[in-house]
């Protein structure tokens, strides 16, 4: 009878969600991002929303986090490809009442709540919100100020999430600058409060990455990294043997950016040896884990396709880049990023069909795939298909450059005019 009942309320609540968003993939698959609707199928990053919302919505469960934080944008492209503008939200309480699921409120009552809540309650909704993509809220809420030195762990890590929102915020829409990024937080959690677990860890990670995406002195970057190995090394200490082997697995493989950065390319490739071993060695017990471990192991073999592509091997960047889409068979940046293998190894259909299926699965990646499959087809002789696809990739990103230019340097076919005339007229600026 229990699973009777169950299979009945799923049945009623995707008749519920085929009605509000209609039957698009991309809303279908990432519902949780906008109403906090139950999961269906889609990526490990919609899936973890489901954990988020356990944790939150059952504070005696552990604290759940995942590693990946998506851009600002996507919630709006998300919006977008659903045809539904009125979820295009930055507060959960700009929602109106009548499309508010029953999870949504209890967002919208806790945030109206929130001087009474105990700190704990407060970290499980702001990571809840900040899986959401909701990151103003947070901003908002949470002091803007560095720990205390005596404050306690759950104020630390309020204050990460904090800045961790502030720094997602301060990126461009439309390019990947990190420069201008504020890093005081992080550096202030890591210098002060290295016993505040996971926070000091984490907070040390993100110092040391971001230096090294900015091409920091190699001595700062060597500095970041002894600092990062001593928190590793207290963190896992006093870890169980799952979480040990995840931090580990995280160190190992943002460590192997500093041999990267001075050309050691073996000691590079030893320590992302060490990355994957730990990411492999994981045996998760519950599904949250079990989410954890695949979450985990995905960015390991995604860094490793990457390597390899960095090494020349595109036998093996190939290999990996295919096990990464094994991982997680809908994430569309997954797809793109095997389609530029395929296009490396010039195998222009295989590319084609690998970005078809990442501007199929929505975003972040739907706009990029559609684009770069319609440059494969004309690599491959076919006009029509490329149109098609340049102009499923502006109407997905209006302010797109680069299918504009695509469909500039199309065929002057009679059937092609008024496809050519349209992307002309419509630029915004």
């Amino acid at each position: 009878m229990r699973v009777r009942a169950a299979g009945a309320r799923l049945g009623a609540d995707s008749h519920f969600a085929t009605q509000r968003f209609g039957e698009r993939l991309a809303s279908w698959m990432l519902r949780p991002f906008l109403d906090l609707g139950r999961f269906s199928e889609g990526p490990l990053y919609a899936r973890g929303i489901e954990e988020y919302w356990r944790a939150f919505a059952q504070p005696e469960t552990p604290v759940f986090s995942l590693q990946r934080t998506l851009p600002v944008g996507f919630r709006l492209q998300l919006v977008e490809e659903a045809g539904r503008p009125e979820y295009a939200v930055s507060d959960p309480r700009q929602l109106p009442k009548p499309l508010r699921t029953p999870r949504w409120q209890a967002v919208c009552d806790a945030l109206g709540r929130w001087r009474s809540l105990p700190d704990e309650h407060r970290l499980r909704l702001v990571m809840l919100l900040h899986s959401l993509c909701l990151y103003e809220p947070v901003l908002a809420h949470v002091p803007a100020r560095s720990p205390e030195r005596r404050a306690g762990p759950d104020a630390v890590e309020l204050a990460y999430w904090r800045a961790s929102a502030r720094y997602v915020l301060g990126l461009p829409n439309r390019v990947a600058d990190y420069r201008a990024a504020d890093m005081s937080v992080f550096e202030a959690i890591a210098e002060r409060r290295p016993d505040a677990v996971p926070a000091a860890f984490n907070a040390a990670v993100k110092v040391f990455v971001h230096s090294a995406k900015v091409g920091a002195p190699l001595d700062v970057l060597e500095r970041r990294a002894a600092r990062m190995e001593r928190i590793h090394a207290d963190t896992v200490a006093r870890a169980d043997d799952f979480t040990a082997d995840l931090l580990t697995s995280r160190f190992y493989r943002a460590l192997a950016l500093l041999p990267q950065r001075r050309g050691r390319r073996a000691q590079a490739v030893r320590l992302m040896d060490l990355a994957e071993r730990h990411a492999r060695a994981l045996r998760p017990a519950t599904p949250a884990q079990d989410l954890m471990y695949l979450e985990n192991l995905h960015p390991v073999m995604e860094s490793r396709a990457k390597e390899a592509l960095w090494l020349g091997d595109l036998e093996l960047a190939l290999a990996r880049a295919l096990e990464v889409t094994q991982l997680d068979p809908y994430d569309s940046k997954a797809w793109v990023e095997l389609g530029q293998v395929h296009r490396a190894r010039k195998e222009w259909a295989l590319a084609a069909e690998a970005y078809v299926i990442a501007g199929m699965l929505g975003p972040p990646a739907s706009a990029i795939g559609r684009h770069m499959a319609a440059l494969c087809f004309g690599e491959l002789g076919q006009p029509a298909l490329a149109a098609f696809l340049f102009k499923e990739a502006l109407e997905v990103d209006p302010l797109g450059i680069s299918p504009r230019d695509g469909i500039g340097k199309l065929p002057d076919l009679a059937v092609l005019h008024a496809l050519k005339e349209w992307s002309r007229r419509t630029v915004k600026l």
